[in-house]
C-alpha cells in the first residue's frame, strides 16, 4: 500500500466546514433569486456562527471571494442592491476528500458490497479509484466469532440471483424462486420480496418475503439466497392492497433489551464490541458502579441474542422487558434439566 501522509487522511476536511457549507448554501439560494444584503447575513448564521457571517460576507460582496457573485440592480429602491451566483447550475456537489476515497476503495474490494453493483458499474467505480490506495484491506480482519459456512459471494449465479431479487425489491414486483430447503426438498414458491437481511454471526443474507397463492398473499417466508438455485421475475400482478412494508418484519424491536453490565473482568469494554452491531444506548450509575445497556436488535434475530447474552455469565445480568426475561429462563432451566442427567 503506497505511503500517504496524515493530513490526507484528515477527518476534518475544509470543504466540510461551517464556512465551505455558508458560502455553498449562498451560492445556490442565489442561483435564480437575487439575494440582498440582509439575505447574505441570514444564510450564514443559519449554518455557521453568529460572528462568521462579519467574516463571510465582505470577502464575497467586496473581497477575494467576489468573483464568485455578480453584483445586480433590481430597479427597486426599497430592495436595493443583490447579488447573484455567477455559477451555470444550482445544484453544488461536495467533493469527495481524499480519506473517502481511500474508504471507498476499501469497500470495493468486499465481496458484499459488489452484489449490489452490475459489472458495468463495478469496472466503472474500480476505474474512478484507479490513482486511490486502500484505507484497508479484508484480510486485515479476523472474524472470531462468525461461521466459516458463509454465502459464496463470488459465484457468477449467486451475483445474479442477488441482481434480480435487487430489481424486484426496486420495482416492486414478484419473484419465482427455485429454493433447496432443508432435507432435499426442493420448491418454487411465488414470493413478494420485501426485505434483504444480513446475518454478521452466519455471514449469509436472507430474503424476507410473503408467499403468493393463486393471486392471493399467502404466508410470510424466510430464504436464505445461498440456497436459491435460480430465480426470474414474475409477470403476476401484485395483489391489491399489499404492503410492502410488511409488519411481520419489522426491522426492529418495540422495547429494547435491558441489562446490567458489572465494572469488572473488563465486561463493558467486551460487550461494547460484541454488541457493536446493534443500536444501544449505555447510561452509568454510580451508586451501583455498573452500567445499564439498551440493546435494540431486530426479532429475528431474538434466539441468537439471547444466547449471546448468557455467553457473558455472571458479569451481566438482564434486566427485562418481561417477554425477553421467561425466555431466559425457560432456556437455562432447560440447560439444567440436560446437565442433571448427565
Amino acid at each position: 500500500m503506497p505511503q500517504s501522509t496524515a493530513s490526507e487522511f484528515s477527518l476534518f476536511e475544509e470543504i466540510y466546514g461551517s464556512y465551505f457549507q455558508a458560502v455553498r448554501r449562498i451560492l445556490k439560494a442565489g442561483h435564480d433569486t437575487p439575494l440582498t444584503l440582509p439575505d447574505l447575513y441570514q444564510l450564514v448564521r443559519s449554518c455557521a456562527f453568529e460572528e462568521s457571517a462579519a467574516a463571510i460576507v465582505p470577502k464575497l460582496t467586496d473581497g477575494p471571494w467576489a468573483p464568485l457573485l455578480e453584483k445586480v440592480e433590481e430597479g427597486n429602491k426599497i430592495k436595493g442592491k443583490c447579488w447573484k451566483s455567477r455559477l451555470d447550475h444550482a445544484s453544488l456537489k461536495t467533493p469527495l476528500t481524499f480519506l473517502q476515497k481511500a474508504w471507498l476503495k476499501s469497500l470495493l474490494a468486499d465481496s458484499r458490497f459488489r452484489l449490489f453493483f452490475t459489472d458495468s458499474q463495478l469496472e466503472r467505480l474500480t476505474g474512478e479509484l484507479s490513482g486511490t490506495p486502500a484505507l484497508f484491506d479484508p484480510e486485515d480482519f479476523y472474524y472470531f466469532d462468525r461461521y466459516a459456512d458463509g454465502d459464496p459471494y463470488e459465484e457468477p449465479g449467486y451475483r445474479e440471483n442477488f441482481q434480480i431479487i435487487l430489481r424486484a425489491m426496486r420495482e416492486r414486483k414478484p419473484l419465482f424462486a427455485a429454493y433447496a430447503g432443508g432435507k432435499g426438498r426442493h420448491m418454487t414458491p411465488e414470493v413478494l420480496p420485501c426485505r434483504l437481511q444480513y446475518s454478521p454471526k452466519d455471514d449469509k443474507f436472507r430474503l424476507l418475503g410473503v408467499t403468493v397463492r393463486h393471486g392471493r398473499t399467502s404466508l410470510p417466508v424466510v430464504l436464505n439466497l445461498g440456497r436459491i438455485e435460480r430465480c426470474h421475475l414474475s409477470r403476476n400482478p401484485v395483489p391489491e392492497r399489499f404492503d410492502w412494508i410488511y409488519p411481520g418484519f419489522a426491522s426492529q424491536c418495540e422495547e429494547p433489551v435491558r441489562i446490567r453490565i458489572a465494572n469488572e473482568r473488563n465486561a463493558l469494554e467486551r460487550c461494547m464490541l460484541h454488541f457493536s452491531n446493534y443500536e444501544k444506548q449505555t447510561v452509568y450509575e454510580p451508586d451501583t458502579d455498573t452500567w445499564i445497556c439498551s440493546l435494540y436488535y431486530d426479532p429475528a434475530d431474538e434466539t441468537e441474542l439471547l444466547i449471546e447474552l448468557l455467553s457473558f455469565g455472571p458479569v451481566i445480568r438482564i434486566l427485562g422487558p418481561e417477554r425477553f426475561l421467561s425466555q431466559v429462563q425457560e432456556r437455562v432451566r432447560r440447560q439444567h434439566e440436560l446437565l442433571r442427567f448427565c
